[in-house]
């Protein structure tokens, strides 16, 4: 990230995973300002001037997570996009317009069945069909809660309501890896209308 450059600085929002330990969230935020990355949480940045308002969201699993706090501070007739890790919040975000929402979460599903798309949608009934004793055996099984409510949102660009959302499948992966699911880095221009 380090290598990043842009003219009109360079943003981010923290996930579930970044905030997941006691001390996480501002090793990370240290860590990322200390290489220029700016970190939204619950705040407004205008890195073209008053012209377009960025709006970073904290994450959805976070206590502080309250898209109205951010939302309702927004100028109606500034053009937005929102930064927001989970993009479950699309559902939310429909109280309010938003131009673009950026999300990621997913990664993309991480095991993509060629034909037949991502097995995240699955994921509840494989988990329920393995024995509890073998569960136990590995983390990312052991888990109640899931992670994501619109498997529909996987990744790509979708309208919610009146409302747009890209989820980017990202770079990184957890257990257990990916499948026939490329690590993705995308450029949107912007062009004003």
């Amino acid at each position: 990230l380090q290598q990043l450059q842009s003219q009109a600085g360079i943003y981010a929002v923290l996930g579930n995973h970044d905030i997941y330990y006691k001390d996480s969230k501002s090793e990370i935020i240290t860590a990322l300002t200390r290489i220029g990355v700016n970190v939204l949480w619950n705040q407004i940045a205008y890195p073209l001037g008053k012209e377009l308002s960025l709006a970073g969201l904290a994450d959805r699993s976070s206590r502080e997570f309250n898209p109205g706090l951010v939302m309702n501070q927004l100028d109606p007739e500034t053009p937005r996009i929102v930064l927001s890790h989970n993009p479950d919040t699309a559902e939310l975000l429909q109280a309010w317009r938003v131009d673009l929402q950026l999300s990621g979460h997913t990664h993309g599903g991480q095991i993509v069945i060629p034909g037949l798309g991502p097995i995240l949608p699955y994921y509840k009934k494989i988990w329920q069909s393995i024995p509890m004793k073998i569960r136990h055996h590995f983390p990312f099984l052991r888990r109640k809660k899931f992670f994501l409510r619109h498997w529909e949102w996987t990744q790509g660009l979708h309208r919610v309501g009146n409302n747009q959302l890209y989820v980017n499948r990202g770079l990184g992966t957890y257990l257990p890896g990916r499948l026939f699911c490329p690590p993705e880095v995308t450029e949107i221009i912007l062009q004003r209308t």
